[in-house]
């Protein structure tokens, strides 16, 4: 069920925002789509529009927070959704809650002409927001048939105790959208145990038990996949307690042991495979359940090696799912082949822009990665950077021999100080560099336009000359 496009209106730091996440012809594109941009553009208030427009009373939006980042009755938004062979519609929300609210959410859902039917449509309101769709007709259901959810960063997954505490999800959209509280450390390992427990016993008795072992292997892979380790897999110890463990490197370790990268990448992993899991078994679909997931700062506590595989690996973990996530390392940006970047930025007023999409620079360095999306134009650190363009103006200022002496003496303690600092520096500000003797002869072969002459490695006697050629090295006949 992909979103190809989003418009909101007095949202946070935006005015006016619409943001296409389309295949760049209107069509579906499961992404991943990559927000990008300075903090406070937007990226993460982006997520949450969508979520305000996709959330229901039980999903866990967390309401009265988004309260603040509206502007009054004028905020609104709508996501116009096109799901595979059905008809696309358009989803919408405002903070308006005066008596004709749909008759305005229809009139400015219209004026943008997405959908061929823009009458038809239901509608409901909770106490501070309302919602409607249009062009399906359909009533609006809080267990929706695909998964949508909605995580940011949290080590919600941790140890427990007994599996007394291990309640079971009430629904699939139960807290779905809850961002930092999305992720249902209870659940999950109850989900985990149930079907461990439920393949054995179905085995034991003769029953169809393939289901169960689809739905471990699914998130087996998809753990192998994100964590690039063959060996991960989850178990579950019978004593003291059952209590599902990660087998990871070697050890065997609960979920409270595990490191904060792995701890926040498998809680929301497990939670959207589980609820994707559960729905799956509410509506008897197939395996590659469809889906919106919605990462806010996707790359937090990985370490680059890690960053550099999230998301090709989340792709293939969930072929059906689209991906949206957030992001400031130029490791997750250029990772993925067929990603499309999303641009955000702020102007002198402090309000958010976002750049039309653009594809992400697959197989491009992260030096370019920074320079073209994130606008860091040096790979140095800033102290560095500073000192160069320092140093860079002195020599200009050599160059001309318009050079100080006390210049000159700046000149000269500034290039030690680079030079100690690492060899990059040093080839870069030591001007007293030799080159390598094959290098000066290609140097030389190139200003005479002839093929270069090897150095001899001894002293030849005088009148002597090479085989077969001539004192300038012109090959005789």
């Amino acid at each position: 069920m992909p979103v190809v496009r989003l418009i909101a209106e007095n949202v946070g730091p935006f005015d006016k925002l619409d943001v296409d996440f389309s295949d760049g012809a209107g069509g579906p594109h499961l992404g991943p789509h990559i927000l990008a941009g300075v903090n406070g553009s937007g990226k993460s208030t982006l997520l949450r529009t969508i979520a305000w427009v996709l959330s229901w009373l039980g999903h866990g939006f967390p309401r009265e927070e988004w309260r603040h980042f509206l502007r009054g009755p004028e905020s609104r938004a709508l996501l116009h959704v096109a799901p595979t062979d059905e008809v696309p519609y358009v989803d919408a929300a405002t903070a308006d809650t005066e008596n004709n609210w749909v008759v305005g959410l229809r009139e400015w859902v219209q004026s943008f002409h997405l959908i061929a039917e823009p009458d038809s449509g239901k509608s409901h309101h909770g106490e501070d927001f309302r919602w409607a769709r249009f062009g399906r007709e359909d009533s609006l259901n809080k267990d929706l048939p695909f998964t949508v959810a909605a995580y940011a960063p949290a080590r919600a997954l941790s140890y427990v105790n007994t599996a007394v505490e291990m309640d079971a999800l009430r629904h699939p959209s139960h807290n779905s959208l809850g961002f930092e509280s999305a992720i249902q450390n209870g659940a999950i390992q109850r989900w985990l145990v149930d079907l461990f427990s439920r393949k054995a016993l179905a085995k034991e008795r003769g029953q169809e038990f393939g289901s169960y072992e689809q739905s471990l292997n699914r998130f087996q892979e998809a753990l192998r996949l994100v964590c690039g380790d063959e060996n991960v897999r989850i178990d579950v110890e019978l004593r003291p307690s059952l209590e599902p463990r990660l087998y990871f490197r070697g050890r065997a370790l609960n979920f409270s042991q595990l490191a904060d990268g792995v701890r926040t990448t498998v809680g929301w992993l497990a939670d959207f495979m589980m609820r994707q899991d559960q729905t799956r078994r509410t509506n008897g679909e197939g395996a590659e359940e469809p889906g919106i997931l919605l990462l806010d700062e996707v790359d937090i506590y990985l370490h680059p090696r890690w960053q550099r595989i999230l998301l090709p690996a989340i792709r293939r973990a969930l072929p059906n799912v689209q991906i949206i996530a957030s992001s400031h390392s130029p490791f997750v940006i250029s990772s993925c082949e067929g990603a499309r970047v999303h641009v955000l930025s702020l102007d002198e007023h402090g309000v958010a822009h976002a750049a039309p999409p653009q594809d992400a620079p697959f197989g491009e360095s992260v030096t370019a990665t920074l320079k073209d999306i994130f606008g860091v134009e040096s790979r140095f650190d800033a102290e560095t950077e500073q000192d160069l363009k320092v140093w860079d103006n002195l020599k200009r200022a050599e160059a001309v021999g318009s050079l100080t002496p006390a210049e000159r003496k700046q000149l000269e303690k500034l290039s030690h100080k680079l030079s100690k600092r690492s060899e990059e520096l040093k080839l870069i500000v030591d001007t007293t560099v030799r080159l390598p003797a094959g290098l000066l002869n290609g140097l030389e072969s190139q200003t005479i336009g002839k093929p270069a002459r090897p150095r001899a490695s001894k002293k030849k006697r005088p009148g002597v000359e090479a085989p077969g050629r001539s004192r300038r090295g012109v090959k005789l006949a």
